[in-house]
């Protein structure tokens, strides 16, 4: 029998830097309530720092090696994917490439609590830790740095055996965004659960162009203070934002089996791995 594209990843990490790669944590149901009294005092003021988010995602470093593909393009051009209503998201989470394993374990917390959020909301697809890679749809890892300005960066609905949700370096030296790292997961998780950016249709003054190269399609109201849109404080789920994401797989296929449509674009369900 071939391996599965997961199997052929969890065996070239193992080969490039040690079956210690893909050791992980175990998220827990405690987290602290305020950032570290360590952090650097040195880095940007949290109040004016605005993060962005990436759709275009690196492979970490960490797991980089000679001949290895270092970015996965993803998008919606011709799709609204989504995972198959019903379906169970199970998660990993690394220890490779985080500083310290207080940190790795921080990031696990906190991705766990936005994972519980979004499962309170029963928006028709559920998130699940798991111990064994071998058995996830995501792995949870360290990105290196961004550039300044990414927190962290997912991926959308899609047939691969094994995709990486990144945390990077910035937000483990702001304070606030520390404290706050639970909520910038649960944009992240948007994403995953095929969301877009709140703006993805706006058209940017200066260019005449769309913000996002991607084509996206409108489902629900707008809200300005979406989970899904960009902010100098921390993204907080909409009721708006639950009610779209439900209504969004609560959609079925017609009577002669034609696959539902948000507008004209055909919704695609992908079932996890």
């Amino acid at each position: 029998m071939e391996p599965t594209t997961k199997e052929i990843i969890i065996e070239q990490v193992i080969d490039a830097l040690g079956s210690q790669a893909l050791d992980t944590v175990s998220p827990s149901n405690t987290l602290p309530s305020r950032a570290p009294k360590d952090s650097n005092s040195l880095s940007p003021n949290d109040d004016d720092f605005l993060p962005h988010c990436i759709t275009q995602q690196p492979i970490p470093k960490p797991l980089r090696r000679p001949g290895a593909p270092h970015s996965i393009m993803v998008g919606l051009n011709k799709e609204c994917p989504r995972w198959a209503p019903g379906s169970t998201i199970k998660w990993v989470a690394w220890t490779q490439g985080f500083k310290t394993p207080s940190d790795a374990s921080y990031a696990a917390e906190h991705l766990h609590l936005a994972c519980q959020k979004w499962n309170e909301l029963d928006v028709g697809v559920t998130f699940e830790w798991v111990k064994e890679t071998k058995d996830a749809t995501f792995a949870l890892c360290h990105g290196g740095d961004s550039g300044g300005g990414t927190l962290a960066s997912a991926f959308f609905p899609n047939a691969n055996d094994l995709n990486m949700m990144l945390v990077y370096n910035p937000v483990f030296s702001m304070p606030k965004w520390k404290a706050n790292l639970w909520k910038v997961f649960t944009h992240e998780l948007g994403h995953v659960l095929g969301l877009r950016h709140e703006f993805a249709l706006d058209v940017n003054p200066e260019s005449g162009k769309v913000f996002e190269a991607v084509k996206a399609v409108q489902l629900g109201p707008r809200n300005e203070k979406s989970v899904m849109t960009y902010s100098r404080t921390p993204p907080e789920i909409q009721t708006s934002d639950v009610e779209s994401t439900r209504a969004f797989y609560a959609l079925r296929e017609d009577a002669e089996g034609k696959p539902p449509l948000v507008g004209l674009t055909e919704v695609q369900d992908y079932e996890p791995m």
